[in-house]
């Protein structure tokens, strides 16, 4: 093959030193420019729904993959892909933390690359690579290419990062946990490397690399005493759907997985919000219940809180919940899990009387990710 990369002028022209320098990328580079991703999306798939989606993941994991989650969380997961392009899976060993992305990347009929955090991970060139003055050639990780790759793609992309908090998440993600911050996407660039231009694959730019929004990162994480504490900054910016059981098995007729461009996923996201906004009502109710936190726990939801609930929900009701479930999800998943730096044993009144005012504005047996939350909490005081 010959070696390709794009001059200033958008002309397809021999590089060598980019195939040197960065074999891989330069190969995908060649790949993508001499006969770019199409998606032709069959009939059966044009015109689904967000419900649609959510429903045909649910028997296609447990037909095709043995994989077996409730409705619920599954609506929780597709709500959390429009919220933000990070997740965070916790639970127990063995409640398929690891399988719930694999299971996606294979609905979605593009495999998940598996990067597994290493505890001595301390920085970013731990997990994008580095160069090396030696050979001069860049040390190209799978992390780095899965990202590289997914810029000339259409479809949805997800990278799992196993074990994340093996390291510390803000040491070797803090780039990342950045740039999902900054409103204007085509700003989302992290550095790769600073090797000069001409050595440079096409889609590196001043050795910046633009994460593109078909892009979603996965980490699963453990807490046990061989890893870090999750700090509040990485959860702020994270979902983090807690896997505490496994599966019931059900009976499942066989189901195919979709193929969908990233494109109309964000579409389906975007009309979303427009359809399904939070209820006014609810929202006054949510602020109530603020309220009450910040004066008896001094914990405060913060705009960024609201922002992904105004989100979340529209995305939830339109996967076919309940607007309650999904206010439930965001103060049991944003707000009780900082309840842990409190000195819990010494707050049983507090915590029943956060029990009761749940009740009083959302009604009796409404919230039951949270009130099981509390009890939890009530156990260890």
């Amino acid at each position: 093959g010959v070696d390709l990369t794009k001059d200033k002028d958008g002309q397809l022209v021999e590089n060598s030193k980019v195939m040197e320098a960065f074999p891989r990328l330069g190969e995908i580079d060649q790949k993508y420019l001499t006969t770019p991703h199409e998606i032709n999306i069959p009939a059966a798939d044009i015109g689904i729904s967000l419900e649609q989606l959510a429903n045909r993941y649910q028997l296609f994991a447990a037909s095709q993959l043995g994989l077996y989650y409730d409705i619920q969380t599954v609506r929780i997961m597709f709500a959390a892909l429009g919220t933000s392009k990070f997740i965070i899976l916790e639970g127990i060993s063995g409640t398929g933390k690891t399988s719930f992305p694999y299971s996606l990347g294979k609905f979605f009929k593009r495999d998940v690359t598996v990067c597994s955090v290493q505890p001595s991970w301390r920085e970013r060139t731990e997990m994008m690579g580095y160069f090396n003055e030696f050979t001069k050639k860049f040390n190209e990780t799978a992390f780095l290419t899965s990202i590289y790759e997914a810029g000339y793609r259409q479809d949805v992309n997800i990278v799992i990062l196993d074990e994340m908090n093996l390291a510390r998440i803000e040491y070797y993600f803090a780039d990342f946990l950045s740039i999902m911050e900054m409103p204007v996407t085509s700003e989302w660039k992290v550095e790769v490397t600073r090797t000069p231009d001409d050595m440079n694959p096409a889609r590196l730019e001043s050795g910046r690399l633009l994460i593109t929004q078909n892009v979603w990162f996965v980490g699963t994480a453990n807490n046990d005493d061989s890893t870090f504490k999750i700090t509040d900054k990485v959860y702020d910016r994270a979902i983090t759907i807690t896997l505490n059981d496994k599966g019931n098995r059900f009976d499942a007729e066989y189901t195919e997985g979709v193929l969908m461009p990233h494109k109309n996923l964000a579409l389906l996201y975007e009309q979303a919000q427009t359809n399904y906004p939070v209820s006014k009502a609810s929202f006054a109710k949510f602020e109530k219940l603020d309220e009450f936190v910040t004066k008896n726990f001094r914990i405060s939801f913060g705009n960024r809180i609201m922002k992904q609930l105004k989100i979340f929900v529209a995305n939830y009701v339109a996967c076919g919940g309940k607007e309650v479930d999904a206010l439930d999800f965001i103060f049991s998943s944003k707000i009780l899990k900082k309840f842990t730096a409190l000195n819990l044993a010494f707050m049983q009144d507090e915590l029943n009387s956060l029990s009761s005012e749940i009740d009083k504005i959302f009604g009796k047996g409404t919230f039951a990710l949270s009130q099981r939350l509390i009890k939890d909490y009530q156990k260890l005081g």
